[in-house]
């Protein structure tokens, strides 16, 4: 008992003892201190833990253990009760107890070895000036030593305050040292609370700076360079705290230094609950960074931090998407990332960027009286997508596929469940989002297929993303497309200026305003340019949208005629592919809606047409492409209540289907080419018109080409003749001359060329398709005296081809067979009189045809053979043959007579003299020719003499011998024209409709017999009395017309 009690004697003395030398040891030390200390206690901070060191706090432990024991049971450990008995040495055995004391002294003596050496150093320390500690300061950060720097720190802070601390730091310590290694330096310097670390006196070393004396501390310091804390970017913001503007500092001279940005997370992201400014900072300028250059494009050189804080508006945007827009099909989907990991974060500093500038606009000082307009970072990304959709196509239309817009960001985690978009922005955002979308769509102006499914996709993908409905495939039938259902005439009040870049992005944009209406105008734009690629005819969306708004007449007929030009040359489509074409064709004039504006005929892009011109076209290529049964289906036997044109009106238009054929054809051969397709038109249509005149007329074109095309025809300037040469000539007779004049022979093929004549004449090709003459029609009368008078005007022109080609006998023929009056001789024989019509111009024909006729006759009749053989022997039982053509031309004569007009009667009767004098010449010369060879014979007779003589006759008896009686002479005939007016004009008359009446095959066959057969007395007399009666009653008639008498049928 008195053991235990001395041992706790000892060692209560043993711990005053220790107390006492600390307390004297420590006091001159801390002398110094001890005012600043009390001075930091008033601020609430504790500076216990900045006066003692590691043995003073065992020494305090010890002396706490031996005064207070019960502070020793708050630490008990419960683990047994051998460790609580040595927790508590007063419940321990004597032997216990001294164990113990002699391990406590033991530590002691080391614990009182270490706190000398950490006196000394605080003590050295406590001895240097202001400007020795920052230069100590600034030798410690230059050598990365962060934990003597902690202790300075700490232990002086009064000289070493957190701006003047955070300079050095941003100007010495290097920049690539780890930020995890100088952690609780700045912890200690962003809370206020800077602790000396573990062992401060172990890291403290003054050596380098305590040699120098005050005067050249100061100099030092003073020549020291530190940097502002605040970053040039960064310096305006007053919102940012010291600490703040450090840790962006500090980023950005570590990239800038060192380029090793990956060191910006472990400086900053410790400090990110610091200040919402400095995590703002970090999501929206080092993580937008750090992906781009370390995940996503780390093959590419990165911008540096400061170039890329310092980027704005579309220029940011373009730097922070170059790499998606150059990016290679298969890399195409990145766009998306980027936009959401990339883009949108940095989009999340919008509002801070916008701050700054307006702070730095402020601090300026404008002049001009108002702030800047200060554009958002979001509008910049929507401009973005809008010009870039222009060009890559794909890339917006995968960017906006795949990214749901402004709410779809990914910020790593570091937002810690911040929004950085509220709602109402988030709305609003929404809507522009949308906007940019419609307003790409609208730029799109490319017009493949692939064009098309990708505007189908952009707009399925808004309408999901605004929960409206989606439109329908665009393979859908023609039936199901979208139609215009729209109650405000959104179109009818918008311009080609609303289609402008610069303007689709407009908030007042009806076109692009996200709504129902601007939903349903896209939709059936996208739908038409699909429908017209189906047709082959590819349109851009852009150009169908300026197309609606412009509502150019001609721009849509145009198109309207390209689309079928375009199906009638390159396709070859079935009745059913056209029927459904004709839908098509039909709902882009409609867009499916009777409804329209006021200043259109109809809501599609065809609006500016009516109704009669769209079918009418569709109608043309309907014909065109041959397709006439379902052209006469549509259009001639509609369903009820379904009649698309009138019956004249598709009569126009397969008229002048078949009049294009006609007048573009080579060759009039109607069995090829243009020929060919106008006849299939005209038989195919002809039995659903058969009162119309217009198709008879073409038939008998047709019929007049085909017969000319079997001859050859050259036009002037050695052009051949082509269909369309028979409408533009005024004449289309004048054609049947050039045949004539260029076709050796064809003269003889009269029949064939009267027919191509008289179809000419009833045709009236110049006129077959005047609208003005569309009601007029010829009556019967008026056709066959057409025919009559192109038939005299053909035969006219044969018979002169005849004696062009020295055919006399033929153009004889044709005179006597096929030229014979139809009136009486007594009658005057006056154009109208032989043909009635009503028509001027049919007049002014006949008046030409019977010129042609009488002209061709007295031609006939004055032509004079010289080929002609002069041999004629009296042994011969023949007629003369010169005498013979005499007599043939005197009956050309007398036909011409009762052919021509009266004031060329004298014309005909002075070549009537000259036949008549050279037939009495040569009768005369046949007389003494026979005469001669009567003498001849008679000498050579037996028993003749040579004294007898031979009765000479009178002049009028010359030539009784050859039987046939003399010519009478010109008077003759005046005094005997009287006396024969009654009895020679029905005779005449008669024996003219007999002739007329025979027909002959062949011209040249009908003169067979003539050329060989013998002509005798009693034939001849015939003859001339014929030619005779004919030479009296046309003078007959014509004096009698002259003095104004009457005809005797009269």
């Amino acid at each position: 008992m008195f053991i235990s009690r001395c041992t706790g004697w000892v060692v209560q003395w043993a711990a005053t003892l220790l107390f006492r030398w600390w307390k004297r040891g420590m006091f001159d030390v801390c002398l110094g201190k001890q005012r600043r200390y009390r001075s930091k206690s008033r601020s609430g901070r504790r500076p216990a833990s900045t006066i003692c060191g590691r043995g003073a706090f065992s020494f305090l432990y010890v002396l706490n253990q031996l005064v207070s024991p019960s502070a020793m049971e708050s630490s008990a450990d419960e683990d047994g009760l051998k460790q609580e008995k040595k927790s508590r040495p007063w419940s321990m055995s004597w032997r216990e107890r001294r164990g113990w004391a002699v391990d406590v002294a033991n530590g002691g003596a080391s614990e009182s070895h270490c706190l000398n050496l950490d006196m000394a150093a605080l003590q050295k320390l406590s001895k240097l000036s202001g400007p020795h500690c920052i230069l100590l300061a600034v030798h410690y950060a230059a050598h990365a030593n962060t934990p003597a720097l902690q202790a300075l720190t700490a232990l002086r802070d009064g000289d070493l305050p957190l701006e003047l601390s955070l300079s050095i730091l941003l100007a010495y310590l290097p920049e690539q040292h780890d930020p995890a290694s100088y952690y609780h330096l700045l912890a200690g310097l962003a809370t206020g609370a800077r602790e000396p670390g573990d062992s401060p006196a172990d890291a403290l070393d003054v050596t380098p700076v305590e040699q120098l004396s005050d005067v050249r501390a100061r100099k030092k310091r003073q020549s020291l360079v530190l940097p502002p804390v605040a970053h040039p970017l960064y310096g305006a913001d007053r919102d940012l705290d010291l600490f703040t503007h450090f840790l962006i500092h500090r980023s950005h001279r570590i990239d800038a230094q060192t380029g090793l940005l990956d060191l910006v997370p472990r400086l900053v992201v410790p400090f990110l609950d610091h200040s919402e400014h400095l995590r703002t900072w970090f999501i929206s300028t080092a993580l937008p960074l750090l992906r781009l250059s370390y995940e996503y494009y780390p093959h590419l050189p990165p911008p540096t931090l400061d170039d890329f804080a310092a980027l704005k508006g579309r220029r940011a945007v373009d730097l922070q998407l170059s790499n998606a827009c150059n990016a290679s099909k298969d890399d195409i989907h990145n766009v998306a990332r980027d936009l959401k990991t990339v883009v949108a974060p940095w989009l999340c500093g919008a509002h801070d960027r916008s701050r700054r500038a307006s702070v730095t606009h402020d601090r300026r000082g404008s002049t001009d009286g108002g702030g800047p307009h200060i554009s958002d970072d979001w509008d910049y990304l929507f401009q973005w997508l809008l010009y870039t959709s222009k060009d890559h196509l794909a890339l917006i239309t995968t960017a906006i596929s795949e990214w749901d817009g402004p709410e779809d960001i990914d910020l790593g985690g570091y937002e810690e469940g911040r929004d950085y978009v509220d709602d109402d922005q988030q709305r609003q955002l929404e809507i522009k989002y949308a906007r940019t979308t419609l307003a790409c769509l609208y730029l799109i102006h490319q017009s493949d297929i692939n064009a098309l499914q990708t505007a189908h996709a952009l707009l399925d993908r808004i309408c999901t993303l605004l929960n409206y409905d989606s439109p329908p495939d665009l393979n859908t039938s023609v039936d199901k497309l979208p139609a215009y259902d729209l109650k405000n005439p959104l179109l009818h009040d918008s311009t080609t200026a609303l289609l402008r870049e610069e303007r689709l992005l407009h908030p007042d944009n009806a076109l692009t305003q996200p709504g129902p209406d601007a939903f349903r105008i896209l939709e059936l734009i996208i739908f038409t340019s699909y429908t017209l690629f189906t047709l082959h005819h590819p349109v851009s969306i852009r150009d169908i949208a300026n197309m609606s708004l412009r509502d150019d007449y001609s721009e849509q007929m145009s198109m309207l005629q390209k689309i079928l030009h375009t199906l009638n040359s390159n396709s070859k489509s079935d009745s059913e592919q056209w029927r459904i074409i004709r839908s098509k064709l039909v709902w882009l004039w409609n867009w499916g809606t009777d409804r329209h504006d006021e200043d259109r005929k109809a809501q599609g892009i065809f609006g500016m047409l009516d109704s009669k011109t769209m079918e009418t076209e569709i109608l043309k290529a309907l014909l065109e492409s041959n397709h006439f049964p379902l052209a006469i289906e549509i259009y001639l036997k509609p369903s009820f209540g379904q009649q698309p044109l009138l019956s004249s009106d598709v009569e126009k238009v397969v008229l002048a289907s078949a009049m294009h054929h006609y007048d573009n054809a080579s060759n009039g051969n109607r069995n090829r080419g243009g020929a060919k397709r106008a006849a299939a038109i005209l038989n195919a249509f002809a039995p659903h018109f058969p009162s119309s005149s217009r198709f008879r007329r073409f038939q008998a074109l047709l019929s007049a080409t085909h017969a000319m095309s079997f001859y050859s025809l050259i036009l002037q300037h050695g052009v051949p003749f082509q269909p369309v040469n028979i409408r533009v000539g005024p004449n289309p007779l004048s054609l049947v001359r050039k045949l004539l004049s260029q076709n050796s022979g064809s003269y003889t093929k009269l029949d064939d060329l009267v027919s191509i004549g008289q179809n000419l004449v009833i045709a009236m090709p110049s006129t077959i398709m005047d609208e003005e003459q569309w009601d007029t029609a010829l009556t019967p009368v008026e056709i066959e005296a057409k025919k009559a008078a192109a038939e005299r005007r053909v035969i006219g022109m044969a018979i002169e081809a005849a004696l062009e080609e020295d055919d006399f006998e033929t153009a004889y023929s044709y005179v006597i067979t096929r030229l014979t009056p139809t009136t009486p001789s007594g009658t005057p024989p006056t154009p109208s009189h032989y043909f009635s019509t009503t028509s001027e111009d049919a007049e002014n024909h006949e008046d030409e045809a019977e010129d042609v006729a009488w002209r061709a006759a007295l031609r006939a009749g004055r032509y004079n053979s010289s080929s002609l053989s002069s041999s004629w022997s009296q042994a011969t039982k023949t007629a003369r043959p010169d005498l013979r053509r005499l007599e043939q031309r005197m009956e050309l004569l007398s036909q011409a007579l009762l052919l021509a007009p009266p004031k060329h009667l004298e014309e005909v009767l002075c070549v009537w003299q000259q036949c008549e004098a050279e037939t009495m010449h040569l009768l005369a010369q046949e007389n003494e020719a026979e005469e001669r060879f009567n003498d001849a014979a008679d000498r050579k007779l037996p028993g003749t003499f040579d004294l007898e003589t031979t009765t000479v006759q009178p002049r009028r008896e010359v030539g009784r011998g050859a039987v046939e009686e003399a010519p009478m002479g010109l008077f003759d005939v005046a005094r005997g024209a009287a006396a024969a007016f009654s009895k020679t004009a029905f005779p005449l008359r008669g024996s003219a409709e007999a002739v007329s009446n025979t027909k002959f095959g062949s011209g040249r066959a009908s003169l067979d017999g003539s050329e060989t057969g013998s002509i005798d007395a009693q034939e001849r007399v015939r003859r001339r009395d014929m030619v005779t009666n004919a030479a009296t009653g046309a003078l007959a008639s014509g004096i009698g017309w002259m003095l104004g008498a009457k005809p005797v049928s009269e």
